[in-house]
């Protein structure tokens, strides 16, 4: 059995994670609008049912497990019932140290004393992701071939692909997924949520025919063709979440054929970013002060860098929403368009009109900024170039590692030195780390090495590694940061790129308008924002010696 909604809103209030007072409004809004309070709560909150589950842990003092690393015990298994296990959701499982066993319900003592019993031990509870546990107990059971576990998997089986479907995109959005990966394995139908940049698998029941089916489903919702499965496609469709979410996004779908048959990538664009503001994208105050000064600039080019998933668009988002004004006209050109502004005219491209060609139409609609998705060619860089020099506001992208080569890669693309640092007044790269839970986090004294690492050799410091609570469903980690490279081009350093200056010349004569990404990182990891690890995995050590030159 599981445990009643009241009984998981009463664990969320107890640790923290709702508030009364909110929940009593929503219990009335619930009823007006004859929804479960449970579903309004997650909806407000936006978090998984999970996450009272661990409360749940947490109230009665048991560890909650990842069933993914843990065995199931099949020779306590068989000790038990079938329908005694299903019924009540209790499973024996161990990693090779330790036997628990996972329970749905840790108050349902008459269940749990009777397995006990039947095992002949007593053995320490633990609680888990209901869904898995349910999942595992059927996969446990289906390798008994008994035949409450082929009913089971008969009505796996013939589940509603529609809701099968919105299940998935609904808990992707609970865990403020960015990807779903749909993988075909051996047993189906893999499925995994890439959350706060790392992947993890979601719990589905799903055959070989189910996981086709699935396949199918999302191909025809993307406009794609179901009967080429030998050649990647691309594609998207729009979503909408019913109450009490009531939220739509886009969802852009990529296919590839694999050994096992087509696997899936749908990735959720727009959803993070409604009401962001500059301030939440986590840039240092004084770097926030300098950007705002730059987007506030009546022309001029601002880039920002970064391999794809660093966060550009989004920056570019909360830049272009903090400067919109009725009395000023934003147009964009985007492939595809991730986030829909109010009040901003914004292009997709397609087979028809590219970057370049969007631009040149975009200068004959007198237009005060402007914002191109991607430069990739000379002709798109050449045009934006131009209308930066001819009084527009002009906010695009490249694919560079560091600040400074994106002079070099304008160079490269065509661009003219000249017009490079007459225009150009900002460039930002970029990268997302994880952000430690504050519920959470614990301090500890830096290593020697590690003092060194931040620049701090001989302080004593203190750092900040994850713990893991409800709030942040145990990874220690809750949301996402940015680390920022930035180069802020004044008239000494215009004259440098516009005399077609190296990287190393710039960089040594860029003094302190150039802010290295390392060192960005290592005030957030001292902030106790993130962790070195994290930092380590993104930036590479690079600090300023004494005399300027890196």
């Amino acid at each position: 059995m599981a445990i009643n909604d009241e009984h998981l809103l009463e664990a969320g209030l107890r640790c923290g994670l709702v508030e009364a007072a909110l929940v009593e409004r929503l219990r009335l809004e619930a009823r007006r609008q004859r929804l479960s309070l449970l579903a309004m709560v997650q909806a407000h909150y936006r978090f998984p049912l999970a996450a009272l589950y661990r409360a749940v842990a947490e109230q009665y003092r048991i560890p909650y497990i990842d069933l993914d690393a843990m065995q199931v015990e099949t020779a306590l298994l068989k000790k038990i019932p079938p329908s005694l296990v299903q019924r009540k959701l209790l499973l024996p499982v161990g990693n090779g140290e330790r036997v628990l066993l996972a329970c749905g319900d840790p108050g349902d003592r008459a269940g749990i004393d009777s397995v006990q019993r039947l095992l002949g031990q007593t053995l320490p509870l633990a609680m888990a992701d209901l869904d898995l546990l349910r999942l595992k107990i059927a996969r446990a059971l289906a390798a008994k071939n008994t035949p409450d576990s082929d009913a089971a998997a008969t009505a796996a089986a013939d589940s509603d692909l529609v809701a099968v479907l919105d299940g998935i995109i609904r808990e992707a959005y609970f865990h403020r997924a960015s990807d779903i990966h749909l993988l075909p394995d051996a047993e189906g139908l893999r499925v995994r949520l890439r959350v706060d940049g790392k992947l993890r698998d979601f719990p589905l029941a799903a055959g070989p025919g189910t996981a086709a089916a699935l396949v199918s489903r999302v191909k025809v919702l993307a406009g794609l063709d179901i009967a080429e499965q030998r050649m990647p496609q691309d594609g998207g469709f729009s979503y909408h979440l019913p109450r009490p979410i009531d939220k739509g996004f886009n969802i852009r779908v990529a296919t590839a054929p694999t050994r096992l048959g087509e696997r899936i990538t749908l990735r959720l664009l727009g959803q993070e970013t409604f009401g962001l503001t500059l301030a939440d994208l986590g840039m240092m105050d004084e770097d926030l002060l300098h950007f705002r000064k730059i987007i506030h600039r009546p022309y001029g080019m601002v880039l920002l860098t970064g391999p794809t998933g660093s966060g550009k668009s989004t920056t570019l988002f909360a830049a272009l929403q903090e400067i919109n004004r009725p009395d000023i006209n934003i147009m964009t050109v985007e492939n595809p368009i991730e986030y829909v502004m109010h009040g901003v005219s914004q292009v997709q491209t397609g087979p028809k009109i590219g970057f370049a060609d969007a631009l040149r139409s975009f200068l004959r609609h007198d237009p005060d900024v402007l914002m191109v998705g991607e430069i990739r060619d000379h002709e798109t860089a050449d045009v934006a170039v131009k209308a930066a020099m001819t009084g527009h506001l002009v906010f695009s992208t490249l694919h560079t590692n560091n600040a400074v080569s994106a002079v070099t890669r304008l160079i490269d693309i065509g661009c003219e030195p000249f017009l490079i640092g007459s225009t150009v007044a900002a460039v930002i790269a970029q990268r997302l780390v994880r952000r430690l839970c504050p519920h959470c986090r614990r301090p500890r004294p830096a290593t020697p090495a590690e003092q060194a690492e931040l620049g701090r050799d001989g302080d004593a410091v203190d750092l900040y590694e994850p713990g893991g609570c409800v709030h942040c469903q145990g990874s220690g980690f809750r949301g996402r940061l940015g680390l920022f490279e930035t180069l802020w081009l004044d008239e000494p350093l215009a004259r440098l790129v516009a005399r077609g200056a190296d990287e190393e010349t710039l960089e040594a004569g860029a003094g302190e308008r150039l802010s290295f990404m390392w060192e960005d990182g290592c005030r957030k990891v001292l902030l106790g924002m993130t962790t070195l690890d994290e930092v380590r995995d993104v930036a590479v050590r690079k600090t300023r010696a004494p005399n300027g030159v890196s």
